[in-house]
């Protein structure tokens, strides 16, 4: 009987020390140690399957572990209580990473123990400054060759999803997306990404666009016909517009009639007295539009308008001719495009400039 107790004992023991095994590999840990970060406060998000989590830690003198759990590799974010970027890695259950940097210098980041976040991290720390002061197009090509190079890699989606500048790239985010290999872009670290990058080269998002009516002033309404003009220009926000896009757009008014360019802006306020108040005084010579339900209304959700502010342009049979952020951009292809019927003075000038 006694003998039956002691076998009894140590299979009892040895399970529990193998629950314990378990119990250590469940979860990931980030281990870090942030010079200048003393005791201020953390916070970690990351995706689940039940979706996004969000976890606060307290340094102590710099040092801190981060825990976290994930069945699948997943992006992981962490920010100072302020909101400040710290760091961004891949991490799963089972993963052990150290982690050490300077708060206040990405070239000084260092991660081991995990070999994707690894690589992502020396890149960004060995290109820190491309990263931060380069032109669009440097950083994406930078990625791009980057991406390219290691296809097999989650890198190169952290890469991708955390510091290709999408906005105008959305057809080469989308390209380069699909080079990855599908084992090396898993659903909760690419996910909410591609998902964004998918709508905007969607055959909906860069369709043609169809006739529409919205509301303009207090009792009369905008039309919008794509055979009533040559090219037209959407301008979308939801605040008062800098003084220098108010310049641009309009001289582009003053130098083009409307048969040949209409100028459209379009308010996603939250109500029409903010719209109101918005435009109260402004000396526009193009047309002032609002809609309610904002870039998700009847109006504007096919167009999936990304961010704001927005620029769209399209010429006579609806189809866009330019998307992006950027009003400068806009004004140059519809300078270009409609050279001809610009005043000779314009011309000569925009010559001279060039």
């Amino acid at each position: 009987m006694n003998h039956m107790r002691n076998i009894f004992a140590i299979l009892s023991l040895m399970f529990l020390l193998a629950v314990s095994a378990c119990g250590d590999e469940e979860g990931f840990v980030i281990k870090c140690e942030i010079e200048g970060l003393d005791t201020k406060g953390l916070e970690m998000v990351y995706m689940t399957r039940g979706g996004v989590s969000r976890q606060s830690f307290h340094p102590v003198d710099g040092k801190v572990e981060l825990r976290g759990m994930s069945a699948q590799p997943t992006l992981v974010e962490v920010f100072t209580l302020d909101g400040n970027l710290l760091f961004s890695c891949v991490a799963a259950d089972g993963d052990r990473m150290k982690l050490k940097m300077k708060l206040g210098d990405p070239s000084s980041l260092t991660v081991s123990g995990q070999d994707a976040t690894r690589d992502f991290t020396a890149f960004v720390a060995q290109h820190d400054s491309l990263l931060t002061y380069g032109s669009d197009a440097e950083v994406n090509r930078l990625i791009a060759d980057a991406v390219r190079a290691n296809p097999s890699s989650m890198a190169s989606t952290l890469l991708m999803v955390t510091r290709f500048r999408t906005a105008g790239y959305e057809l080469e985010a989308d390209s380069l997306l699909s080079e990855i290999a599908p084992e090396a872009r898993p659903t909760l670290l690419v996910g909410t990404y591609a998902s964004a990058v998918g709508e905007q080269v969607s055959t909906a998002a860069r369709g043609e666009i169809r006739a529409f009516t919205m509301r303009y002033g207090v009792d009369t309404i905008v039309r919008y016909t794509p055979g009533m003009q040559s090219y037209v220009l959407m301008a979308f926000n939801d605040t008062r517009k800098p003084d220098s896009v108010a310049r641009r757009m309009r001289s582009l008014r003053k130098d083009l009639n409307n048969r040949r360019l209409k100028v459209i802006e379009i308010s996603v306020a939250a109500d029409s007295a903010v719209w109101r108040g918005q435009v109260k005084g402004d000396s526009a010579n193009w047309l002032q539009a609002w809609t309610p339900g904002g870039v998700s209304s009847q109006n504007l959700r096919r167009l999936a308008i990304p961010r704001l502010p927005y620029y769209i342009v399209a010429d006579s049979t609806g189809a866009q001719r330019y998307r992006g952020t950027s009003v400068y951009a806009a004004d140059t292809l519809l300078r270009s495009l409609l050279r001809p019927y610009l005043p000779k003075d314009t011309v000569a000038a925009d010559s001279v400039v060039k």
